[in-house]
């Protein structure tokens, strides 16, 4: 098997996702989110719409077509992994990479499932990308085994992926500014 099919065979059977929302409720979607515009929506200095990530956004918007879509396919996400839908409670808020700006690797703590939405892109201002869960090959022989999985930015494409999964989003380059929308879900216990 090719190396990088490997690694995102491993990753698929980690459970993580990527769909998009259909062209019907994409534009929709578009409009919805014309809001993130307004500069007193922005913390300072990540560019997000919340300064706790307890905010959920989607509600205080009521988006609500953008949050059927994710409830949608969290569903698909969980039918994929054999589990039951289970009750949860979402969080949610815009993010905003303009040229010469990233998202430094890290993880969504508690969450179950994590999510991003992209808005606006124009799908050279910085991908995604997903940290080998296996730490302990960075530092032995197996490193080649280890490469980061990139995954292109596109409008309306929404990914899910385990919380704790380590990832990042590589510097914007472009004069372009990508505007996502970022969620974490956490499920009843």
């Amino acid at each position: 098997m090719e190396l990088k099919a490997l690694l995102q065979h491993q990753f698929i059977s980690l459970g993580w996702t990527t769909s998009k929302i259909k062209k019907t409720e994409f534009n929709q979607v578009k409009k919805d989110l014309d809001f993130f515009d307004t500069p007193e929506m922005w913390g300072k200095p990540q560019k997000l719409t919340t300064q706790n990530f307890e905010d959920d956004i989607i509600e205080q918007k009521k988006l609500r077509v953008v949050g059927k879509a994710i409830d949608d396919h969290l569903k698909m996400f969980l039918d994929a992994l054999g589990f039951p839908k289970l009750k949860y409670r979402m969080t949610s808020w815009i993010t905003s990479n303009s040229k010469g700006e990233y998202s430094p690797v890290h993880n969504h703590l508690n969450a179950d499932i994590s999510g991003v939405y992209y808005y606006q892109t124009n799908e050279r201002d910085g991908s995604i990308f997903f940290v080998t869960p296996t730490l302990a090959m960075t530092n032995s022989i197996f490193t080649k085994f280890s490469d980061n999985i990139y995954v292109k930015p596109e409008e309306g494409k929404l990914i899910m992926f385990p919380g704790w999964l380590q990832h990042g989003v590589s510097t914007n380059t472009t004069d372009s500014t990508r505007v996502s929308l970022a969620f974490n879900i956490y499920f009843e216990k």
